[in-house]
């Protein structure tokens, strides 16, 4: 078996390209043959992948890859025009290769998928129909694409998540030196976007140091609206509190997490957050809106709500100053089951270009 992953690849550290690296490490480890075709045209040239610059090289990428017989895994988030349209291409270089996979990431995508007609709707299922095997990170995605005729039986609902790789991450010195003092400490990835929720944080914020002066919030991640959420920051008076870490290694944010008292995710919408599932794995409490799919043991809010969010923020601390704690672990079967999948569509009989159900 050989699997080509399409999708983007850190940095910078997200949720998708942090799942398509760590899938090709543990593929690798597994000792199956594995490339990473990274479609973030941001992306520096490197070794660890092949660059896609425009849809040309994608093209190109991925009949070279069918024609020798890899598998294609495509890692769309399904919430805009352009990930149809690779998702398209990705799956007929797939029926006339060695087969195709897609996972849909994005928590926006029903809402997408839903709105607009058919100018949506009809690309999106010739797309999906072209696949072996969908994966979808909750249920809501699930049933999006069996309402537009997708059969059942070849989606999946499954977490993007793999387990860390032990529980004892080193932190930077540097690192440990910006975070010292701040207690309790909470920890925060995501990106500056009206989507993950960094306004609602900051009031929350508010809220919270009344009765927690020397509260500290790491926050990793960056994006285009970062000068913004700074400005925020200094209207609110929670510079010293807030610590902007930007874009950090993903050995580096489990660190963090892992330090952290609770973990906050305080989006408005989600598929199925890694860091969330990536948290309690670390035995980290976590507080998150109440979007996408979130697993058993994690605190909800109303999404947008910062009062209720300051409020279980609060519980959770209580809880863990009363020595509660989750308990750490996390098992494989999620990566089982993916190995499953490959090799169900890598048996799929190849399919005419003429038959193809469009």
């Amino acid at each position: 078996m050989k699997i080509l992953l399409v999708g983007p690849y850190p940095p910078p550290h997200g949720g998708v390209s942090v799942h398509v690296a760590g899938l090709r490490r543990r593929l690798e480890g597994a000792g199956i043959a594995c490339r990473v075709a990274n479609i973030d045209p941001r992306a520096p040239a490197s070794g660890e992948y092949l660059s896609v610059r425009d849809a040309r090289g994608l093209v190109a990428v991925l009949w070279r890859h069918a024609r020798q017989g890899w598998l294609l895994h495509l890692h769309a988030n399904g919430h805009n025009p352009k990930s149809w349209q690779m998702a398209l291409v990705c799956g007929l270089a797939g029926r006339l290769g060695g087969g195709a996979l897609l996972t849909l990431h994005s928590g926006m995508a029903p809402a997408y998928l839903r709105g607009a007609g058919f100018g949506r709707r009809l690309p999106a299922r010739a797309a999906a129909r072209m696949y072996h095997g969908i994966v979808a990170v909750n249920s809501e995605i699930r049933e999006t694409l069996v309402s537009l005729g997708v059969e059942r039986e070849k989606v999946e609902m499954l977490p993007a998540f793999l387990a860390p790789q032990g529980t004892d991450f080193a932190l930077p010195a540097p690192l440990a030196d910006k975070l010292a003092g701040r207690r309790p400490l909470l920890a925060v990835t995501l990106f500056f976007r009206p989507e993950y929720g960094f306004d609602v944080l900051v009031e929350a914020l508010g809220r919270l140091r009344r009765r927690y002066p020397q509260l500290g919030c790491a926050v990793m991640g960056g994006g285009e609206q970062e000068p913004e959420a700074k400005a925020l920051l200094k209207r609110e008076g929670l510079e010293d509190a807030v610590v902007l870490l930007g874009d950090v290694p993903h050995e580096t944010c489990l660190a963090v997490m892992a330090r952290a008292d609770v973990f906050v995710r305080p989006s408005r919408a989600d598929g199925d957050a890694v860091s969330v599932r990536e948290a309690l794995a670390l035995g980290t409490p976590v507080v998150a809106s109440r979007v996408g799919a979130r697993p058993d043991g994690v605190l909800l809010f109303e999404p947008g709500n910062a009062r209720q969010l300051a409020g279980m923020l609060d519980a959770a601390l209580q809880r863990r100053a009363g020595g509660s704690r989750p308990a750490a672990g996390g098992g494989d079967a999620a990566f089982a089951r993916l190995l499953e999948l490959y090799a169900r569509v890598a048996g799929a009989e190849p399919a005419r270009l003429a038959a193809l159900p469009l």
